[in-house]
């Protein structure tokens, strides 16, 4: 389990990675992830969610991009201008790490800044989370949830440092992978 702490440790988000779905074989390699936006109780001295999603699917590719733009970001947070899509450079653009799950139900994360402190923030869609009322169900995008806080760069590294201790739970090479039956 991942957990990223806000700057006052009252309010964090928690990603875990579940189970291998898919093994890239006949699909595209997928991960089981659950994640959570919990707020610190202090009654109990516990964390509770605010916003949860017990189960959404996560490509292993969009968790490798993520990290290796969470690496890169921690590790120079100098960085020279960003390039954009078109390939041009552009000077002022904030470097970032970005995690978006791209399969239902939509959940981002981005990470902006450092070295000192990092914005945090995440997105979640709500089609999946919010019952059907009427019979009616809103549009993909349409109701989101966003948080957004700051964290340090201790948070950031720990929270980097367990999702690659969580990922490599999970074999990437697939000769190790065991394919199934055949159907």
């Amino acid at each position: 389990m991942a957990v990223l702490l806000n700057q006052t440790s009252n309010l964090q988000l928690r990603l875990e990675l579940r189970r291998r779905l898919s093994d890239g074989v006949r699909t595209a390699a997928a991960l089981e992830m659950s994640v959570a936006v919990e707020r610190y109780l202090n009654d109990g001295h516990r964390f509770a969610p605010l916003l949860s999603v017990p189960a959404a699917t996560l490509l292993d590719m969009d968790l490798i991009h993520f990290l290796q733009q969470l690496e890169d970001l921690l590790g120079h947070p100098e960085q020279p201008p960003v390039p954009t899509l078109d390939g041009a450079a552009t000077e002022g653009l904030t470097p970032a790490a970005a995690l978006e799950a791209s399969v239902d139900p939509a959940i981002g994360v981005r990470i902006i800044g450092g070295p000192d402190a990092f914005l945090v923030e995440i997105g979640i869609d709500l089609l999946n989370i919010l019952e059907l009322v009427g019979g009616a169900q809103g549009e993909r995008g349409a109701d989101l949830a966003l948080f957004r806080f700051f964290a340090n760069a201790r948070a950031v590294v720990a929270f980097c440092g367990a999702l690659l201790a969580e990922f490599a739970q999970f074999p990437t090479d697939p000769a190790a992978v065991n394919p199934g039956v055949a159907q």
